[in-house]
């Protein structure tokens, strides 16, 4: 909804200012003179005109009035990438503009820097197709602040394709490195601060050469990057994480293959051990307890000891208050 609100803005706006040139060039006084003064006056006349009707095109283009084709070399990326970057242009793409031609115009501002030059607000990959295909890039030019262009290219990006949880990541942290306020960076994410923070922290807690390498992880949401962090921040095992990136298969795997592959190596390495088999005096094996580093498993034998689980059950806070008690009485000895 954000996009549409603002191509209506964009789009719907009249060419007032081109329309009062034309209309002040047909009602402007003309001199009737004959010879070489006449000839000079309609010469000056007519120049006036077109350095006028040149004025309130740029003014129309500044504002974003009018849709107008660009040389796909003139146009520069974004300075803050909000994507990962993408090394092969769209087939897709490429087949529909070649079928179908650019349907949608994408939104630039003046390059800040570089006059003729311009820079991308949303549009990117079209930009980038069109530059494949030698073709011009339909365009609306607006004059933006940096805070409206990061604001329209995270609102576009955010209708047309979702980023993935760690692009948004990377993308608030890169803007929060620029000095963008929060309020912006919520913005052009449409997100709250709760999120925005979550974002933050866990894309801080990755090193940046974990997360170029992994890549955007489409599928990876944000409980995994969480978990990722933690490992990484708990159980340091920078050499074998490092080993794991460099290897052959990781180079071949896709991206979310490469987290899953990531994560496996940031995790402790737990020594296996043999359950421990309960038995009662009789000889009757009655429970399985298998005991890890993080979490342990008992396994009743409901034909051995029929409702014994739910006894345990039962009995859990007694237990475990027993439990505290011997605990705290070893502390305090």
């Amino acid at each position: 909804m954000a996009r549409k609100n603002l191509l209506v803005d964009l789009i719907d706006e009249k060419l007032t200012a081109v329309n009062s040139a034309e209309q002040q060039s047909a009602t402007a006084p003309r001199f009737s003179g004959r010879g070489a003064v006449g000839a000079m006056s309609r010469s000056l006349e007519r120049l006036s005109a077109e350095v006028e009707a040149a004025k309130s095109i740029g003014a129309a283009l500044q504002a974003g009035n009018a849709v107008v084709d660009i040389d796909a070399k003139l146009i520069d990326a974004s300075f803050v990438a909000d994507r990962f970057a993408e090394t092969k242009v769209d087939e897709a793409l490429l087949q529909s503009l070649k079928e179908h031609g650019q349907q949608v115009p994408v939104l630039l501002r003046p390059h800040p820097d570089q006059p003729g030059r311009y820079q991308v607000a949303y549009g990117h990959r079209r930009v980038r197709a069109l530059r494949h295909l030698g073709r011009s890039v339909r365009a609306i030019v607006k004059g933006l602040s940096d805070d409206e262009l990061v604001i329209a290219q995270g609102q576009e990006n955010s209708v047309r394709r979702d980023l993935s949880f760690i692009e948004k990541a990377s993308f608030a942290v890169v803007l929060e490195s620029r000095r963008f306020t929060r309020d912006v960076i919520m913005a052009a994410l449409g997100i709250d601060k709760t999120e925005l923070s979550r974002l933050i922290s866990t894309r801080r807690a990755v090193p940046d050469h974990l997360v170029l390498a992994i890549g955007a992880a489409p599928a990876t949401g944000r409980r995994r990057w969480m978990d990722l962090a933690d490992a990484l921040q708990h159980q340091p095992r920078a050499s074998i994480v490092d080993a794991t990136i460099q290897s052959a298969a990781f180079e071949e795997a896709d991206s979310d293959a490469r987290f899953n592959m990531v994560m496996a190596a940031a995790q402790p390495i737990v020594a296996k051990s043999e359950p421990v088999i309960w038995r009662t005096a009789a000889g009757t094996d009655i429970a399985e307890i298998k005991m890890g580093a993080s979490r342990s498993v008992l396994t009743i034998d409901e034909k051995a000891a029929p409702d014994f689980a739910a006894f345990i059950v039962a009995e859990m806070p007694s237990l475990y208050a027993s439990y505290q008690a011997r605990k705290t009485s070893r502390n305090i000895n």
